[in-house]
């Protein structure tokens, strides 16, 4: 697991209690019960983390957790 991926499983974790080990990257947002509110309170938290920024539509609920690792990585590849 590399560093971005295990510090946003953990931010997932903080925000809404799930368990790393029950994440893959075929999981969408949708199935972890993302409404609106957390979205944006996960937008922030990556924010605050990765000092990037990810909205909405990068954080769509039919997006899954590999997709949005692979955003984050080229937003932090862009950003160095």
């Amino acid at each position: 697991m590399s560093n971005v991926q295990d510090r946003f499983y953990s931010l997932l974790n903080a925000k809404i209690g799930v368990e790393t080990e029950a994440l893959t990257e075929d999981t969408t947002l949708e199935s972890l019960d993302l409404d609106s509110l957390l979205i944006v309170e996960l937008s922030v938290a990556v924010e605050k983390e990765f000092r990037v920024v990810l909205d909405e539509t990068q954080l769509a609920p039919e997006r899954t957790v590999g997709e949005v690792l692979g955003t984050l990585d080229n937003e932090l590849k862009a950003a160095s």
